[in-house]
This record gives C-alpha cells, structure tokens and sequence, in this order.
C-alpha cells in the first residue's frame, strides 16, 4: 500500500510540473497560432486531457490497491511461534492451532509412611488441537498420551467439544469438557498438582451447557445438563448405568472487570451439581497424589456446592475455595464430605500475577544475565469425608517456588507436609517433595 501511494504521489507531481510548464512556455513564431484566443484554448485543453488521464492512472492505481487487499485478506496465514503452529485464514474466520503439553514430575517422600514411592513419570503428554470457523464455532480436541492408570492404558481423549458463540452473552457447548463445580482444572495455578477442592467434582463430564458474559464482562455463567461423573476423574465419565442426567452451573462476578490495570482483579464464583448417580465414586489423594482413601459403589441423589474468590493485584495472588459433597443413597444412608484450601503467592520479580500464570519480563538469557520470573507460593488445605464405615480427615500445608523461565519452559517445586486423621490408607504422616519441568506450546 505505502508502495503504491508513492508511485501514485510521484506520478501526480510530475504530470502537474508538466501541465505547468507547459502552460507557462512561450509559443514560437513558427507554431504560433492565429489568435492569442487559439493558443490559450489550446493550453487548456492539453491541460484538461492531462488531468483526464491523471485522474485515471489514480484510479487504476487505487483499484489495484483494492484488489491486492482483497487477495490478502483471502491468503492464508501459517506461523510457528511461541502460540504453537497456528494457520488461519485471511480474515479470521477459519483458524487451526495445534499446541503442546509436557510435564515431566519428580516425586520424593522424605517419610516413612510407606515405602517405594519416590518416582519420576510423564504426568501430561497432549497435543491439543483447536480452533475455530466460520467465526462463530470454536472447538478443541485434546488426546492424551501419558499413562493414565494403574493397568498402564495410555491414549485417551481428555477434551472434545464444539462452542457456537452466538453473542458474549449466549454460546452453546456439547462434547467432553472441565464441569463447573470446581474453580480450578486438575492443573491448578500456584502448585503442581490440584488439592482436596478438586477430590469432591467431577474433572471432565459429557454434557450440553449454555455460557456466556454480559454486563461488560462483569458476570460470566454456565449451566448444563451433563451425562453425571464420578469425582476426580475423567477416564471414567461416561456413565450409563442409571439412566439419569445431572444439572451443574457456575455463576462468576467480576466486580472490575471493566476497569483499568490499576484495580485489582477481584472474582467471586460458586458452582454446583446436582442428579441421581450411579457410580464408583473416584478415590480420595493426597496433593502429593497417594492414595488416603479407595474408590466406592453408590448409587443415590448426589448434591456438589462450591464457592470461590480470587484476587490478582499487581505482583500478588489469592484463591480461597470450598467444595461441599452431600450424597443420599437409595440405601438411606448418606455421605458427606467437605474440603477448603487457600493459596497465594507473590512474584519475587514484580511482573504482573494473572490466573493464566506469570509472564517474564526478560525471558532467561545467560548472555544477558536474564532469568525469568521467580514466584514464591503457600498453601493450606484440608479435607474430611464421612462415607458409611470410613471417615477420612486430612490437614495439608506447605510452600513452593514457580521459575517461569519464559512464555513457554517452567519449573516448579513444591514442599508440603500432610497430616492425616483416622481411616486413611496411610497410617502415619506425609512429607513430600514434588518438582515439575513443563513444556506448554
């Protein structure tokens, strides 16, 4: 385009500079005409036939234009980046990213609760793929390749939805995805590994759901009808067994959402489910992901409440949450279980703290002497679960220390100390060391 409209401007002002000398020069003896009336209709009409056809080069020249920006606009675009492999379409309306997710754990138990547990494992291994056409519809499809049970069974589908967003306020969701129970997925923001919150709502459901934000970004909700999964877990969520579907929703205020950096971030959500359930019902872990308490068949009206607030301001973060799990089962006995956590931190490198992660303001560099950014995180959590025959009571603390090395590389280490109550699988005390190098494309 700059291209153009210098070739264009050059042309202008040499054919003005020639229609003006033009004008001015004096007319030989020889070509002079009769009258001094001929010779000036003369010049004024080889100025006229001049401006004529300046006017249409420049017209010529700016539908060229057009149909060069009507050309890229219909180009595809293919870039390989810190986003992942992305193509997409000139305009937008058709995109597809292909990403990467890699997490390699450490695990080290400095007690003496039970032995042979230190480990080193593919925690998550996914290509996720999505993308969207035709503007309006979104989807992801996420396969996961990291072993994902005790048996050893390794591919298995984690996400698969599609999202028609009809307006902010008003989208349609279907697939396999995140319920809204819980705030947090199983990849949770300040440590490595999700802690009791999680243990009591679904991780991945099967279901329909309308969502959507309005009032300038100032509420956000979902609700759906959902196929009814067990808790903590999502390789085990389809459930046909009863026959019967579960309602689940999650209502967000974001009280300054639409105000500038200079406020903090301030989100308050609750979330629920509600249905008759029939399954076997996912085991209760620790955060260091050892197991406090085995998996049980019931059946009966399954009731799940949780409520969150989370804070972001400059350098700091804050999540609070709960998660209440009442089961009544056809039976007439019940099971009851509630769990809570705090956590925080602070980047030790003063960027800005988002609920995506810290982004380093100088990605590492040996030459340069850049390092990342250094977050330093806590948390307390604790856990008790009455079921017919076992209760289950367990009280979690520690720390950890998160180096974003850039957009793309972290690693963590985590140090937290369990302590646990009657009825648990272990017997004593837990103390453990989790670290964690992650790839994220």
């Amino acid at each position: 385009m700059i291209h153009h409209f210098n070739k264009r401007n050059t042309l202008v002002f040499f054919l003005s500079a020639a229609a003006a000398a033009l004008a001015a020069t004096p007319l030989s003896a020889q070509d002079a005409p009769a009258s001094t009336a001929d010779s000036t209709a003369a010049l004024r009409e080889q100025i006229r036939q001049l401006d004529q056809n300046l006017r249409i080069l420049e017209r010529k020249l700016e539908l060229k234009e057009d149909a060069a920006a009507a050309a890229a606009k219909k180009s595809p675009v293919v870039s390989i980046d810190a986003k992942g492999f992305v193509a997409s379409s000139g305009d937008k309306a058709y995109s597809l990213k292909i990403g990467t997710l890699l997490q390699t754990d450490g695990r080290f138990f400095i007690d003496d609760a039970a032995p042979n547990r230190d480990t080193l494992l593919l925690r998550r291994v996914r290509l996720p793929i999505n993308g969207t056409f035709s503007k309006i519809f979104t989807f992801n499809l996420t396969p996961e390749f990291a072993q994902t049970d005790t048996a050893g069974n390794n591919t298995q589908l984690v996400d698969a939805w599609v999202n028609a967003r009809l307006s902010p306020a008003f989208g349609l969701k279907i697939g396999k995805f995140f319920g809204p129970v819980a705030l947090e997925s199983p990849n949770p923001r300040h440590f490595i590994e999700s802690t009791y919150t999680n243990q009591l709502a679904p991780n991945r459901d099967i279901g329909l759901e309308a969502n959507g934000v309005f009032a300038e970004k100032i509420i956000a909700y979902r609700l759906g009808l959902y196929q009814g999964a067990a808790n903590n877990t999502w390789a085990e969520s389809v459930n046909l067994a009863d026959g019967d579907f579960t309602v689940g929703g999650r209502l967000t205020l974001a009280p300054f959402a639409a105000q500038e950096d200079a406020f903090p971030k301030v989100q308050f959500s609750a979330g629920f489910s509600y249905g008759h359930e029939s399954a076997s019902n996912g085991r209760i872990r620790t955060n260091a992901q050892q197991t406090l308490l085995n998996p049980g068949n019931y059946s009966g009206d399954h009731t799940r409440v949780n409520d969150a607030i989370e804070f972001y301001h400059g350098p700091f973060s804050l999540i609070a949450e709960n998660t209440l799990e009442i089961w009544d089962l056809d039976d007439g006995s019940t099971i009851t279980g509630l769990a809570w956590r705090v956590s925080g931190g602070i980047v030790l490198t003063g960027e800005k703290s988002t609920n995506r992660g810290v982004s380093p303001a100088e990605p590492f560099n040996l030459e340069k002497n850049h390092w990342g950014a250094l977050e330093l995180v806590a948390r307390v959590s604790g856990i008790k679960v009455f079921r017919p025959g076992t209760d289950v009571d367990a009280f979690t603390y520690g720390v950890g220390l998160n180096w974003f090395i850039n957009n793309n590389f972290q690693f963590r280490l985590d140090v937290e100390k369990s302590e646990f109550g009657s009825g648990v699988a272990l017997r004593k005390d837990e103390f453990a060391v989790l670290t964690r190098f992650q790839v994220n494309f």
